[in-house]
């Protein structure tokens, strides 16, 4: 063991330079976050020694198996300078490499590697697509190359008199002995250190170690939920949910008894004096947020179409995301569902047969298709459709062939022109149509047919292109619908699965998930009307089914907006692990480890929120975590039991439901 760990032993020595070099890139992608996230220099300098020892507990646990292969390898090998040279510039140029990732994936989502970047593991085929078309992959590989060779030329000389020793097998695997001691301190250290370093978010995600990040985001994809979060005694959860939720003291719609028997269902009556519209439509618009609506106070106006149609329609000026995947948009308008932690609904094993909105129009002999530019296999979403009540699914295999696309799927001018053809074929039979579009078009990498909407030449496509082309084919389909006459009885909701970006300190961060939400097609009374009231995702399909001149029981979380007034609305909210609610005047979230995180607002129109001290928290922010714990809490537990879907016998005769 003595002469295994003298300065010359090779296997110490390419462990140690391979550690130095991953220790400083992690230093220096530190600082680079926070110029591109504007923290302090001050800030970062106080955090870099923790951040320090993050990288070097992860770096000893990622280099231990190559220790073990250099440790198993001839000596003879270990003995030429070349050998050692260029395998430490292979696996330096592999730490840059990974550095240059994780900072493109922080300057889009403003986080370190988390469940968006599990998804995007999962699903390789659209993600490396879109890489190499957003991103430019042989410079970026290339400067990772330049990086890797610079920084093995830098330690060159920590292994440059290292000899291999002509040792037994028992030698061999001797040298291993002191890398597990150390392995067994990097786990400890990783355990030890505090999951939320600082109080702003942004600021413990640069704190943060990537790969230790993607770790926990894949092992909390499917959280038992009661055993990691915040909850109260069963029967009190129930009683404090269905209170909050709004559901009626009847028999049949509260929440008790066991939960093989746990119920939950509201009453959605029409509004009165609507008349039953023959076509609905549901426009889920990649990446629309708020801050792209003029109208809407925001900062970037490239929604224009859409901005001044507002004064044709009902407009919801205060809607929340559920998250920031469209995975959680889909689960929030078309099933009214909360976000749980860990994955959405529509990609967990016990979502066939949920309540959605296309189950409650199936039920009153509407036909239901859905709309895709893509494939419906990524984000497991054509299964989770076919087994919640849409009866057709239409991908990009069913476009036509030459269809400009992206590696996402063709351009919504298509998507929406193949909805248009199923609209008018469903006019000529004197068949309702319920229908749902998943645009994709406003995505990296941003590429949209010509002509389409005006575009300086050779100005270089973004965000503001995508917007504006995604706008237009709004507005393109909105006349074609009056130019058809569909328009007459067509209720259609334009609505953002989620805002374009996560930016903000909070733990999660809701400034940035404000969207834009209009009805089109709806009574007169309401047009150009506006809903003032802080709402969520799952508001939507209540109120949807509500204009629609439609009534039905459905276990749904979300209530009709119509009528309700401005204030006392709430919203639930999802980011990483956490979960929580938001209100007019502040913000509970409900962290790992039965932990939780409070903000305090002026107002429902400020976005400026104050992290409050748990201690000093005043009442009713308290009693809006037992209402987090209750709501969250219930709802896994009726998921996990199979108790959302529509009452029996609900669809079984058409003319039991129709409008009273």
């Amino acid at each position: 063991m003595k002469r295994l760990l003298r300065p010359d032993c090779p296997v110490r020595c390419m462990f140690v330079a391979a550690l130095c070099i991953a220790l400083l890139t992690g230093a220096l992608l530190r600082l680079a976050l926070s110029l591109e996230s504007g923290v302090s220099l001050a800030s970062l300098a106080a955090s870099l020694p923790l951040g320090a020892l993050s990288d070097l507990a992860v770096g000893i646990l990622m280099l231990t198996p190559l220790a073990l292969v250099l440790a198993l390898l001839p000596a003879s090998w270990l003995d030429r300078p070349r050998f050692r040279n260029t395998l430490l510039g292979l696996i330096s140029t592999a730490i840059v490499f990974e550095a240059f990732v994780e900072y493109f994936f922080f300057e889009e989502f403003n986080a370190r590697f988390n469940n968006i970047a599990v998804d995007y593991v999962l699903f390789p085929g659209e993600v490396v697509g879109n890489v190499f078309e957003s991103y430019n992959v042989p410079l970026w590989t290339g400067l990772a190359l330049a990086g890797g060779v610079l920084g093995a030329f830098l330690v060159a000389p920590l292994h440059r008199e290292a000899h291999a020793l002509k040792r037994r097998w028992r030698e061999r695997l001797a040298v291993l002995a002191p890398l597990g001691l150390a392995s067994a301190a990097a786990f400890g250290v990783l355990f030890v250190l505090p999951r939320e370093a600082r109080a702003n978010r942004i600021e413990s995600e640069i704190l943060a170690s990537g790969p230790v990040q993607l770790v926990r985001a894949f092992w909390t994809a499917e959280l038992d939920y009661p055993l990691y979060y915040r909850t109260l005694p069963t029967e009190s959860a129930r009683a404090r949910a269905a209170k909050f939720l709004g559901f009626p003291p009847r028999p049949g719609t509260e929440l008790a008894g066991p939960a093989e028997g746990l119920t939950l269902t509201r009453r959605i009556e029409p509004v009165a004096g609507v008349r039953r519209a023959q076509q609905v439509v549901v426009v889920l618009e990649e990446s629309l947020g708020s801050e792209f609506v003029p109208s809407l106070g925001g900062e970037k106006p490239w929604a224009t179409e859409l901005d001044r149609r507002m004064s044709d329609g009902l407009t919801v000026r205060n809607l929340i995301a559920n998250g920031n995947r469209t995975v959680r948009g889909i689960e929030g308008v078309i099933a009214s569902f909360v976000p749980l932690p860990g994955d959405s609904i529509v990609k967990r094993n016990r979502s066939e047969g949920v309540a959605t909105v296309a189950s409650v129009f199936a039920a009153h002999g509407f036909r239901t298709a859905w709309f895709y530019g893509g494939y419906g296999v990524f984000d497991h979403m054509k299964p989770f459709a076919l087994g919640a009540g849409y009866q057709e699914f239409v991908e990009q295999s069913d476009m036509p062939e030459g269809a400009f696309k992206t590696i996402w799927g063709v351009a919504d001018e298509f998507i929406f022109d193949k909805l248009l053809e199923r609209q008018l074929e469903c006019r000529t039979k004197d068949e309702p149509l319920f229908a749902t579009l998943l645009s994709v078009s406003n995505h990296k990498p941003y590429a949209v047919p010509a002509g389409r909407v005006p575009w300086p030449e050779g100005k270089k496509p973004g965000r503001e292109l995508a917007v504006r082309y995604a706008d237009w084919c709004i507005g393109h389909y909105l006349d074609r619908l009056a130019e058809t006459g569909l328009a007459a009885d067509t209720l259609v909701l334009v609505v953002g699965d989620h805002g374009a970006r996560v930016y903000g300190a909070e733990e999660i961060p809701t400034e940035s998930y404000r969207i834009p939400a209009v009805f089109f097609g709806v009574d007169e009374r309401f047009k150009g009307a506006r809903i003032e009231r802080l709402c969520s995702q799952v508001d939507l399909a209540p109120t949807l089914i509500a204009l629609a001149g439609l009534s039905i029981e459905a276990p749904f979380f979300g209530e009709n907006l119509i009528g309700l007034p401005d204030d006392g609305g709430r919203a639930f909210v999802h980011h990483n692990r956490d979960v929580g609610i938001l209100t007019d005047r502040g913000l509970a979230v409900l962290q790992l480890q039965q932990q939780f995180a409070l903000y305090t607002r002026p107002g429902r129109d400020s976005q400026v929120f104050t992290r409050i001290d748990n201690a000093d928290a005043p009442r009713w922010l308290l009693e809006q975590v037992d209402d987090a714990a209750a709501v969250f809490g219930t709802a896994y537990e009726l998921y996990q039991s199979r108790r959302l879907g529509l009452p029996a016998g609900v669809g079984a005769s058409s003319e039991a439901l129709t409008p009273r």
